[in-house]
């Protein structure tokens, strides 16, 4: 993939979200999809055979840091890979991301794209609400298995 068809794939995919300034994902790299900031990445030089996605779970509550850290660890090593995606903190915002490389981008469509971003803004909505919560003590494949498009990973 080259520069121009990572922009024209971004556009294709703000249309296909319907979003307003279907340009935006394309010029800043950055979206709000139902409330979820999503990043896109792409560098031709150092990494032409993916995209990097960082999908923003939310703020890391205040209260119960060390159990809901300890949760994403353990999520990461139930399931993280390039492939399947790994949570981690960004320390400047002080929030909880999901990290997913896609592999092949030229085979993404906006279409399909799109449907995988929307999924992984469904999957963050639902991780504000349960990984984020110390308290929840359904295990950690059950929470994930809930949120996920089991689909989306093999498009990833």
């Amino acid at each position: 993939m080259d520069q121009a068809s990572f922009e024209q794939l971004c556009r294709d995919t703000g249309v296909a979200l319907n979003h307003p300034e279907p340009d935006t994902l394309a010029a800043r790299q950055q979206i709000s999809i139902d409330g979820v900031d999503v990043g896109l990445f792409f560098d031709e030089f150092d990494a032409a055979d993916r995209i990097i996605c960082y999908i923003d779970i939310g703020r890391l509550p205040e209260e119960n840091r060390e159990e809901i850290l300890a949760r994403m660890l353990a999520i990461n090593l139930l399931t993280g890979t390039k492939t399947a995606g790994v949570y981690g903190l960004d320390p400047q915002r002080d929030h909880i991301i999901f990290v997913q490389h896609f592999l092949y981008p030229e085979m993404l469509t906006g279409e399909s794209l799109a449907d995988i971003l929307q999924g992984y803004g469904r999957h963050a909505r639902h991780a504000r609400q349960t990984l984020l919560d110390a308290a929840n003590t359904t295990p950690l494949p059950e929470l994930l298995s809930r949120s996920f498009d089991p689909a989306h990973a093999t498009l990833a």
